[in-house]
């Protein structure tokens, strides 16, 4: 059973990035060729990827949380245990990275990446799409576009005016979601010895 964040991820999320979908082919069509009058669309399509994509983990790492809590004996520690798996946690104020969902996830007990290394050898490819969805988003949001040397080398190839590479991360962190769900899933079953969800 899919988490309530996975749920929403497949389908309110994606329903409000074929909004942006939607608009592109409005103002550019939908025929081959390049399309000079979308980049301003194609910029806010990838940063919507990476905000609700940052939304799936977090609310992710909240359910999770919540149901180790409820699992806690006794009652009264909840709100205690609840609070130490949640307060500060670098998702409420950062994108979804490396950096910040290593050590939100670890928290709640498991080596997050370990785990979603082991689940898919697809993984290593698609956390490197996250981190160039992540930098492209900064680049576009801070209106930066000269990037650190390893940064450019890490998005080489990709580009944040083209629609195909925004369809591209939006398609990896669909499989990134389903890979976090599952390894978040296995891990909190395992340790209330239950249903994973509330």
């Amino acid at each position: 059973m899919p988490s309530k964040a996975l749920d929403h991820w497949l389908n309110q999320s994606q329903t409000e990035l074929d909004e942006l979908e939607n608009a592109h082919v409005q103002v550019g069509g939908s025929g081959p060729g390049r399309r000079y009058l979308t980049r301003q669309i194609n910029h806010s399509y990838l940063v919507a990827v990476a905000a609700q994509f940052q939304r799936f983990c977090r609310d992710l790492h909240s359910e999770a949380a919540q149901r180790l809590a409820d699992a806690v004996q006794p009652q009264s520690f909840r709100g205690a245990v609840l609070r130490l798996l949640t307060e500060n946690r670098k998702l409420d104020t950062g994108n979804a990275n490396e950096s910040t969902l290593g050590p939100d996830f670890d928290r709640l007990g498991l080596q997050f990446f370990d785990e979603v290394k082991a689940a898919s050898g697809f993984n290593k490819r698609r956390r490197l799409r996250l981190e160039q969805l992540n930098i492209w988003r900064n680049a576009v949001v801070h209106q930066n576009f000269k990037l650190k040397p390893h940064h450019e080398a890490m998005v080489k190839g990709t580009d944040p005016d083209r629609v195909a590479d925004a369809r591209m991360w939006r398609r990896t962190c669909k499989e990134l979601a389903k890979q976090f769900d599952d390894v978040v899933r296995r891990h909190v079953s395992g340790v209330v010895g239950g249903a994973p969800w509330g």
